[in-house]
């Protein structure tokens, strides 16, 4: 499954390590999908387009991959859950690991012992109903900034990437209201978390995984 991910080279924060996962259409082997469990093959069975399906299955198979080579196991041996609020973990483990897909690629990220970790990936394509989008989820300053930069896509999914990986970091996701967290972007390339709740310390980095795409990745500390 490895040649299916290539590794990241960035200083990220902590000792984050980060892949990136290619997602082709094709189905996964029934050897390969083996390795799923009965809950995820139930799960798969949801999406009702074949590529979508081919998708989630093989998400769930590169996470197992990167997260079996931490544990010393076998993928199929590891034990993924998910919290109330949705947020895939392995019980007793040591370490943390989040998730994040767009189209056909997805990120896995994995740190040990330093915090809790999101991250963020988004193909970057222009978006009809952005300024609305914005409206909804950006919070006053952080729509402000954005119009700064005249409404690019670019400073969009730098506000929304940050924002998706902060709100995984604090471990609600977007059950907690996106506006919670406020981004700064005085600085396209080095954004700033202007306001977290919960008293999150949260260190932040955006970067391009791969062309035409752009991530973040948060550290709760």
């Amino acid at each position: 499954m490895w040649e299916r991910l290539t590794e990241v080279t960035a200083n990220f924060p902590g000792d984050a390590r980060v892949y990136l996962a290619q997602i082709g259409p094709s189905a996964p082997s029934l050897a390969e999908a083996s390795i799923l469990s009965i809950g995820e093959r139930t799960r798969a069975e949801v999406f009702e387009l074949p590529f979508l399906r081919c998708r989630f299955m093989w998400r769930r198979i590169l996470l197992r991959t990167v997260i079996a080579t931490r544990l010393g196991c076998q993928p199929d041996e590891v034990d993924l859950q998910s919290s109330s609020m949705g947020r895939p973990f392995v019980a007793g483990a040591e370490f943390d690991f989040s998730m994040s897909h767009s189209r056909d690629v997805a990120l896995i990220t994995v740190t040990s012992g330093c915090g809790r970790i999101g991250v963020d990936i988004e193909a970057v394509v222009a978006i009809p109903d952005q300024e609305q989008i914005a409206e909804i989820a950006f919070t006053t300053h952080e729509q402000s900034e954005l119009r700064r930069y005249d409404l690019s896509s670019e400073a969009f999914y730098r506000i929304w990437t940050c924002k998706e990986a902060c709100l995984k970091a604090i471990g609600t996701g977007f059950h907690l209201d996106p506006r919670a967290v406020d981004i700064g972007i005085v600085d396209l390339a080095a954004p700033t978390v202007r306001r977290a709740p919960r008293s999150s310390r949260l260190s932040l980095m955006c970067f391009e995984p791969t062309n035409g795409y752009t991530a973040a990745l948060a550290l709760r500390q």
